[in-house]
C-alpha cells in the first residue's frame, strides 16, 4: 500500500490536508513531531505492519481530512480521534476505518487519516499564537490534553513570552515552559508570524508538536486596561456622551503608531469601557514596546499608573527595529512642527456650519483624535530627554523657568488680584462670589476670558462647563493668588547650563503639547455650544425632554434624533438611574477584561496604608492637613488655611490650576512626568508628588499628613488633625 511518512516531504507533495501537511513540513524543518504516517483516503487499509514498526506500543489515529484546519473553518472536534490504539495492523486498521466513517456526513475531497506515535506526556495542552500579542496564550493539563480539547477540563492558563530569532527563554521559567517557548520560536520561523492554534505535549525531556492549524476563532484574552491618562483628563465618571466619543475613536487613536510601522499590531481594541469609564488597553501598549525592544517602564513614566509587566531593553529587537526607530526618531524631531499644523486643522474643523448632531459629532471626533494623536507623538519625543534631565536632577530647575498656557492661566490672574488688594469694594464683591462691577476689573476679566475662558475642570469632557460659564473657581483663585515664581528661577546653575541642550529637546515638544491642548479646548468649547443649540432645537420639537440630556446619550442615540428618533422622559429617567448607579462604583486604575467590577469597587476602598510613595515633581516639605477632592474645590473648607492645606486628588490637569493657588502642596494618585498636571505643578514650583497609587479610605479630608515632595512621599501622621 502507499502511505506517506511524516517528515519526508511526501505528505505535502501528495496534496494531503492541512493537518498532515503542516506536521510533515514541521518535522522536515527539524521540529519535534511524533513519528507517524498518513493513510490516504483512496488506499485500502492493509499492509500497515511495516509502517507501525518502531512507533512504540500505542499510537493515535486522527483525522487529516481536507475539509479540516482551513483558514476559515477548523471543524475542530467534528471527526473522531482514537487514542491509545495498540500498534498492530488489525487494531490500527479498524481505528483508521472508524475515523474515516466519522467524516461521511461532511462532504470532503479527501479523508486521509494520520497515525502517530503516542507521546508519554507529563503535560500537554493547546497554545494560541497571534501576531497582535507578544505572549502566547497557553492552556495546560497534566498528562494528555484530550480532556482539555474535548472541554471536560479547563486546565491552567498562562502567558508565555514569544521568542524570536536567536532569543533564549528566561532562565527562571520551568523547564517545560522553556522547551515550549523554543518550540514556538521554531514554529514561527518556519510558518511565519501567523495566527496559529497549536497542540503540544511534553514528556519531561522533549516538547512535541502534535498539531498546527490556523486560528479561525481567536480567544478573547483577559487583557489589562488602565484609566491613565483618562484619569487625568476626564472626571471620575465621564458623561455618557464623551465616553462614547472616546470609545468610538478607539481604532483611529492608534494611527500614530500605524503610520510609523504598518506592520505593528494595532488592531486590538485600544479603548474599552468599564461601568461607563473608557479605559486604555495597557496590554496593547506594553506589547508595542516589547515588540520594538524598548523597556515597558516608559509607560508608567509617561502615562502614570503601574506597568502591566516590567520588561527591560531587548538589544536584539532594538537592532531589528532599526527602521521603525529611525522613523520614530524623525517623527519626534518634527513633532512640534506637526503639532502646529494639527492645531490649525483642529481650529478649522470646529468652524462648521453644523446642521445636525452627526456632523457636529464627526467634527468633535476628528478634533479629539487629532489632539490625542499629536499629544502621543509629542509625549514620545519628550520621554527620553525628560528621563535624562530627571536622572541628572535638573528637570525641576528647567521647568521652573518655563510658562505654558496652563501656568499662564494662573499667572495672568495677578493684575486682578492686585486690584482686589487695593480696592476694598472689588474684594468685597469677590468674597461674595460675584464678579465686581468695577470697569477696570472688567477690562482685565474680559482679557483673561478671551485667553482662558474656554478652559475648564476636566475640560476634555465637552459635557463639563467652561470657566466662562462657571467662573466660581477663578473668583476664589483671585482672592488667594500668590506669585508662584520659584525663588532663584532666573539664576542658572552650572548644572542647568550644562544640560541646556538636553532641555532644548524636551522643552519644544513639551510647550507644543500644552499649546495644542489649549487650542483644542477652544474648538471643544465651540462644539459644546453647538451641541447645546441642537439639543434646544430637539427639545422644541419634542425629540428630547431637556437640553442637558444631550450629555446622557451616546453618539448613536443622538444621531438617531437627527432621523426623527425620540428620547422620552421615561427613558431619560432610566438612563440617569444607571448613571447614578455607576457613579457609586469606585473602580481601580487597573482593570482586567473579565474582572468582577462589583468586587473591585470594594477592594479599592479597602486600602489602609499610612504611607504612600510616588514620583517626585518638585522639592519641599509641607506638614499640614489633607484636603481630599475628586473635583477642584472652589474654596477651602472652614478651618483650613492655605499655608497648611495639602490637596490630595485622584488626578489633576489644567482645570485644577485655580485650586493650586489655594494650597501649600499637592499629592496626586495617578500621573507621570509628562502628564499635563505634572508639568504645570513643576512650572509653578508647588511641593508636589504624583503616581502615589489608589489611596482608598486611608487618607481623608482633615487627616494630619506630611508631604515630603523631594522624597516623593505622603504620610499619615499620629497628630491630632483638629490641632
Amino acid at each position: 500500500m502507499t502511505t506517506y511518512l511524516l517528515g519526508s516531504g511526501a505528505v505535502v507533495a501528495s496534496g494531503a490536508g492541512a493537518k498532515a501537511a503542516n506536521l510533515d513540513r514541521a518535522m522536515a524543518a527539524g521540529m519535534h513531531v511524533p513519528a507517524g504516517f498518513v493513510v490516504p483516503d483512496a488506499v485500502e487499509i492493509a499492509g500497515l505492519s511495516a509502517r507501525l514498526t518502531g512507533l512504540g506500543p500505542v499510537v493515535a489515529v486522527r483525522s487529516a481530512f481536507s475539509a479540516e484546519d482551513g483558514n476559515n473553518s477548523a471543524m475542530a472536534g467534528r471527526f473522531d480521534t482514537e487514542l491509545g490504539i495498540p500498534a498492530n495492523e488489525t487494531d490500527v486498521a479498524a481505528a483508521v476505518e472508524r475515523v474515516r466513517v466519522s467524516g461521511e456526513a461532511v462532504p470532503s475531497a479527501r479523508r486521509d487519516v494520520l497515525v502517530m506515535e503516542m507521546v508519554a506526556a507529563e503535560r500537554a495542552g493547546v497554545l494560541f499564537t497571534e501576531q497582535q500579542f507578544e505572549d502566547d496564550l497557553v492552556n495546560v493539563v497534566s498528562g494528555l490534553a484530550e480532556s482539555l480539547v474535548s472541554g471536560t477540563e479547563a486546565g491552567d492558563e498562562l502567558r508565555l513570552a514569544k521568542l524570536r530569532w536567536k532569543e533564549r527563554p528566561a532562565s527562571d521559567l520551568p523547564p517545560w515552559q522553556r522547551r515550549l517557548a523554543e518550540l514556538m520560536r521554531d514554529v514561527r520561523k518556519e510558518f511565519g508570524e501567523g495566527e496559529w492554534d497549536i497542540e503540544w505535549a511534553d514528556d519531561g525531556q522533549v516538547c512535541w508538536l502534535v498539531q498546527i492549524r490556523p486560528i479561525t476563532a481567536a480567544p478573547r484574552r483577559n487583557e489589562t486596561f488602565t484609566i491613565a491618562n483618562h484619569k487625568e483628563i476626564l472626571p471620575e465618571l465621564p458623561s455618557v456622551f464623551m465616553a462614547s466619543v472616546v470609545e468610538s475613536s478607539s481604532h483611529d487613536l492608534m494611527s500614530f503608531y500605524r503610520d510609523i510601522d504598518p506592520d505593528l499590531p494595532v488592531d486590538r481594541p485600544f479603548i474599552e469601557s468599564f461601568a461607563g469609564r473608557p479605559y486604555i488597553n495597557l496590554s496593547q501598549l506594553t506589547d508595542l514596546l516589547r515588540r520594538i525592544g524598548l523597556p515597558t517602564s516608559l509607560l508608567a513614566d509617561s502615562l502614570g499608573g503601574e506597568p502591566e509587566l516590567l520588561v527591560g531593553i531587548n538589544p536584539l529587537r532594538l537592532v531589528r527595529s532599526g527602521p521603525t526607530l529611525i522613523k520614530l526618531g524623525l517623527a519626534q524631531l518634527g513633532s512640534a512642527k506637526a503639532a502646529r499644523i494639527a492645531e490649525a486643522d483642529i481650529a478649522e474643523a470646529a468652524t462648521g456650519p453644523f446642521a445636525d448632531f452627526a456632523s457636529t459629532i464627526d467634527a468633535l471626533r476628528y478634533c479629539y483624535v487629532e489632539l490625542v494623536t499629536q499629544m502621543s507623538s509629542l509625549a514620545t519625543a519628550m520621554t527620553g530627554p525628560v528621563a535624562v534631565l530627571r536622572s541628572l536632577g535638573t528637570l525641576e530647575g528647567h521647568l521652573s523657568s518655563q510658562r505654558t498656557p496652563g501656568t499662564r492661566m494662573l499667572d495672568e490672574l495677578a493684575p486682578m488680584a492686585e486690584l482686589a488688594r487695593r480696592d476694598a469694594g472689588v474684594r468685597a464683591e469677590l468674597e461674595a462670589g460675584r464678579l465686581p462691577t468695577d470697569p477696570a476689573f472688567h477690562k482685565l476679566w474680559d482679557r483673561w476670558l478671551a485667553d482662558h475662558g474656554h478652559r475648564g475642570v476636566f475640560e476634555s469632557d465637552v459635557a463639563r462647563p467652561r470657566f466662562s460659564e462657571l467662573p466660581a473657581p477663578i473668583i476664589a483663585s483671585i482672592l488667594t493668588y500668590t506669585d508662584r515664581t520659584t525663588p532663584g528661577a532666573g539664576r542658572r546653575s552650572v548644572r542647568l547650563i550644562a544640560t541646556a541642550p538636553i532641555w532644548f529637546f524636551a522643552r519644544r515638544p513639551m510647550a507644543a503639547r500644552e499649546q495644542i491642548r489649549w487650542s483644542a479646548m477652544r474648538s471643544f468649547g465651540v462644539l459644546r455650544s453647538r451641541l447645546l443649540e441642537l439639543a434646544n432645537d430637539a427639545v422644541a420639537d419634542g425629540r428630547l425632554s431637556e437640553a442637558d440630556a444631550v450629555w446622557d446619550l451616546t453618539i448613536e442615540e443622538l444621531i438617531s434624533l437627527d432621523r426623527g428618533g425620540v428620547m422620552s422622559a421615561g427613558e431619560l429617567a432610566e438612563r440617569r438611574q444607571l448613571i447614578a448607579e455607576r457613579a457609586e462604583m469606585r473602580l481601580p486604575d487597573l482593570v482586567r477584561r473579565f474582572d468582577d467590577l462589583a468586587v473591585l469597587t470594594g477592594l479599592r476602598d479597602a486600602n489602609n496604608e499610612s504611607s504612600f510613595t510616588g514620583v517626585s515633581l518638585t522639592s519641599g516639605t509641607v506638614t499640614g492637613v489633607a484636603l481630599r477632592a475628586g473635583e477642584p474645590p472652589t474654596g477651602l473648607p472652614e478651618g483650613f488655611n492655605k499655608e497648611t492645606t495639602i490637596l490630595v486628588a485622584r488626578s489633576v490637569d489644567a482645570g485644577w490650576v485655580p485650586s493650586f493657588s489655594q494650597v501649600a502642596g499637592v499629592a496626586v494618585e495617578i500621573g507621570g512626568d509628562l502628564s499635563h498636571g505634572s508639568i504645570i505643578l513643576r512650572e509653578l514650583g508647588i511641593p508636589a508628588i504624583t503616581n502615589i497609587g489608589a489611596i482608598g479610605s486611608s487618607i481623608n479630608t482633615g487627616d494630619a499628613v506630611v508631604l515630603d515632595a523631594g522624597a516623593g512621599r505622603l504620610e499619615l501622621t499620629e497628630e491630632d488633625a483638629d490641632a
